[in-house]
């Protein structure tokens, strides 16, 4: 495999199934496709945002890339390496440069230990601190993050929501990552709480040259600290872009009509939104052709039949790619006249 030497994670066809069991005998009936086929990059010094609806398969991604849960099939490639095939000594040892961040800040604190001990926990399993070498080391880490270093004695109950994220951002700097996956670190906190954390986020990769791989729900978050952004949407990326360019030109709608769920801050400001009919369809049994078509009021006959490959098209910039029959003629305002919902104007 060519390996460009500014691409830190390479991703390619990953595929995590899951058998659905049924009956006394626990038989398996079904097959989950949770991820069905995803391929991505995440470049040096970079942000990755990879955004798409609660159960679409972004965060059992995250856990199959870092070897959490077991994968059905393809490669995942880590600062050049096979990171599937490494034994089990190999990958303890490369875990130190690939961390993450939890989407539940206090879910993912162990409240029966201290601060010192969550933060410093990375630095005695590899052996690389201990006593108070590893003490001042919390220490520093805490105060990198925005916190007094005399929290280190306290426990995660003592602290608010967004202090136990900058508590998790603490114990996955504390190794020295190069790539730290972000799995909804923000969707748990207020909307101040998240703009912080964000800005501490963004500080931080400028400060160490941190790569990202941002995981949210939410288009706006990612707007502020991706440089690409995909979209997901059943298992399979739909559209792929930089961020400025998605923003700009969605192609696929489903893209849209995540966009148009953005809040607009300006009460006198039109709100286009795209009203989407109809339940995500199940991983267990995704429909023929494109997996959004029961749900998009563009789709023809060729959406239900094949499946469309995610590909650049016409008017678009060089690497904006979308997985849509119709991406050619798609403009921003195009779902919103097929579905026939009147623009609508916020009071003020």
């Amino acid at each position: 495999m060519n390996q460009n030497d500014d691409v830190i994670l390479d991703v390619r066809d990953l595929k995590v199934h899951f058998p659905v069991r049924k009956g006394a005998l626990g038989r398996s009936r079904a097959t989950l496709k949770a991820v069905d086929g995803v391929s991505l990059q995440v470049r040096r010094g970079q942000t990755l945002g990879l955004v798409g609806e609660s159960g679409c398969g972004k965060s059992t991604l995250a856990r199959a890339i870092l070897r959490l849960i077991p994968v059905t099939s393809g490669s995942v490639h880590f600062m050049g390496r096979d990171f599937l095939a490494l034994n089990p000594a190999d990958l303890r040892a490369a875990r130190r440069d690939i961390q993450i961040v939890f989407q539940d800040p206090a879910g993912s604190l162990n409240p029966r230990h201290s601060i010192e001990t969550i933060v410093g926990e990375g630095l005695a399993i590899h052996r690389i601190a201990r006593g108070l070498d590893r003490r001042n080391r919390v220490a520093r880490l805490l105060e990198r993050v925005g916190l007094d270093p005399d929290a280190m004695t306290r426990y995660p109950h003592e602290f608010s929501g967004g202090q136990r994220q900058r508590i998790g951002i603490a114990r996955a700097l504390a190794l020295e990552p190069k790539l730290i996956v972000c799995d909804e670190p923000v969707s748990a906190l207020d909307v101040s709480v998240q703009a912080q954390i964000i800005n501490l986020l963004t500080d931080l990769q400028a400060e160490l040259g941190l790569s990202y791989l941002f995981i949210a729900h939410n288009l706006a978050v990612i707007e502020h600290i991706s440089d690409r952004v995909d979209v997901m949407y059943l298992g399979r990326i739909v559209e792929r872009a930089a961020a400025d360019e998605l923003y700009r030109d969605p192609r696929h709608p489903y893209t849209q009509a995540l966009l148009s769920a953005v809040p607009e801050p300006d009460p006198h400001a039109r709100n286009d939104r795209i009203i989407l009919t109809g339940e995500v369809p199940s991983p267990t049994d995704p429909p023929n052709g494109c997996a959004f078509h029961p749900r998009c009021p563009l789709a023809v006959e060729q959406c239900r039949n094949v499946i469309p490959e995610l590909i650049s098209h016409r008017g678009c910039d060089q690497g904006h790619l979308a997985a849509c029959h119709l991406a050619d003629e798609m403009t921003p305002d195009r779902l919103v006249r097929s579905v026939g919902a009147p623009a609508s104007t916020h009071p003020g």
